[in-house]
């Protein structure tokens, strides 16, 4: 066990910001121009401006190859900065970062490729500087089925500015934590003085977490906790709920084992797990991975060929469970099942196939229970083959909690409006709106552009008929209120 600090000048300012670091998304797999004769190779790259989806085609465009491995980073208004595929660490240009080549040391071509093996934390106030965390992995005989487990962790820093804002690594992988680990599952959550971060890394025991604090001083190894069942490791997520009070690990081992859900409560002051809840259960198909809606309620497990849904605000979550979707039986070189999932900027969930799939799954409205949630198949078809890969976010826009014994730096939930609408085919001049606000608004005031208004946080408007509407949003809460206008 070591402790280990690094020393960096982060985090600074009693402001939050908007934070819209997870507002471009790099996934797929290219070899470079000439590599590829089938148009069906290449990156692609989400982006969710103004909370509205577009993929961008790619496809010949650098040389990242995203095998579940995937950290993808923008600046704070929500332009692309870097991406990590778990070999080389890449700007915005989609060329290597000066200092990012040849991150993994393992006889493996694609890199490290166990989901979640990166994180990216933005500074608090500075923003030429960002951190950048990750493990590896490797084969290991631990008498165990399934001969997969991570190893250590390691810290960087990336400054911004450096060759004309590309970026440059200035300190590369100085190893903080020498350990067997759990397979990626790297996870992080917002302390609740709202400028600092906790890191939750879990030994290959799975029932025995590191956990770190990363704080303007530097990464600090806080503690090691014991606590729930040992499981058998296998591939699979782990979160944080969007508010924070809940830890969440989904382990699919395969093979004829059984997979693992566990749920822990948490304490954003010290870090701490509590109250386990855990279960096993039979799956069918490869793969597995999970998601939470953005208000905190409605988790979903993608275990191969079933979707399942839980409610977080039960008495007895486990008991909760109810069956959202099962697999059709689509195959696009491979079979469409649910695989690792990722809650996006604009509140829907995307899920991913287990291996190569030129299709993602959609949950439009995860707040809701089933079967208003709406879950589509296929939801999103991909100009390129994408293998098993989605992003590993924090919630960048979790703030402090107000009045707690933590909230001792100043910093206050000031809202930031964000919304996005559907328009209905049936009837195309009523809209559905979704509010996606953060930092805790505690009103909601809608104009509609038209001398009509609602306070609520999912209205349904019916426009007079054809023309341009500016809609607006205000959120409010005791601190303050923003406004955002489309």
């Amino acid at each position: 066990m070591r402790y280990y600090i690094v020393c960096l000048l982060l985090f600074s300012g009693p402001l939050l910001h908007a934070q819209l670091h997870d507002y471009n998304w790099m996934m797929g797999y290219s070899g470079g121009e000439g590599t590829d004769t089938t148009n069906e190779f290449g990156l692609m790259w989400w982006r969710f401006e103004d909370e509205s989806l577009q993929i961008l085609d790619h496809q010949h465009e650098g040389q990242a190859y995203f095998w579940e491995n995937n950290t993808t980073f923008s600046d704070s208004t929500g332009h692309l900065f870097c991406y990590y595929d778990g070999k080389d660490l890449y700007n915005k240009d989609h060329m290597k970062m000066d200092g990012g080549m040849d991150w993994h040391e393992s006889p493996y071509g694609t890199g490290w490729i166990a989901p979640q093996n990166g994180l990216i934390f933005p500074s608090f106030h500075e923003d030429s500087l960002i951190v950048f965390i990750n493990s590896q992995h490797y084969s290991y005989d631990l008498g165990t089925f399934n001969q997969i487990a991570g190893q250590d962790l390691f810290f960087s820093k990336i400054n911004t500015i450096e060759n004309n804002g590309l970026g440059e690594v200035v300190v590369r992988k100085e190893k903080v934590l020498l350990d067997t680990l759990d397979y990626g599952k790297l996870s992080a959550c917002r302390h609740a003085n709202g400028r600092d971060w906790w890191i939750i890394v879990a030994r290959y025991t799975f029932n025995e977490f590191h956990r770190f604090l990363l704080t303007p001083v530097g990464l600090e190894w806080v503690g090691a906790q014991e606590i729930g069942d040992q499981i058998m490791i296998g591939v699979g997520q782990a979160f944080f709920t969007p508010d924070g009070d809940k830890h969440i690990r989904y382990n699919s081992v395969g093979g004829g084992e059984q997979d693992n859900l566990s749920i822990f409560d948490f304490d954003r002051c010290t870090g701490l797990l509590s109250n386990p809840r855990q279960e096993a259960f039979e799956k069918v198909g490869f793969g597995g991975g999970a998601a939470v809606g953005a208000g905190s309620r409605y988790l979903y497990i993608g275990s191969g060929i079933h979707l399942y849904q839980y409610d977080l605000w039960a008495a007895d979550i486990l008991s909760s469970r109810v069956l959202v979707a099962e697999y059709d039986g689509f195959v696009d070189f491979n079979p469409t099942t649910f695989y690792l999932s990722q809650r996006g900027p604009d509140g829907k969930i995307y899920i991913c196939g287990g291996v190569s799939t030129r299709y993602m799954h959609v949950i439009h409205n995860p707040d809701a229970p089933c079967p208003d949630c709406r879950i589509e198949q296929r939801g999103v078809a991909l100009p390129n083959f994408n293998v098993g890969s989605v992003p590993n976010y924090p919630n960048y826009r979790l703030g402090p909690i107000d009045g707690s014994p933590c909230d001792t730096l100043g910093i206050d939930n000031i809202p930031l409006s964000r919304w996005r609408y559907e328009q209905d085919t049936l009837t195309p001049f009523t809209v559905q709106f979704y509010d996606l606000s953060d930092y805790e608004p505690a009103t909601w005031s809608w104009d509609f552009g038209e001398g009509s208004s609602s306070m609520d946080t999912l209205p349904a408007h019916t426009f007079p008929g054809p023309g341009t509407y500016e809609v607006c949003l205000t959120v409010s809460n005791a601190n303050g209120s923003d406004t955002k206008c489309k």
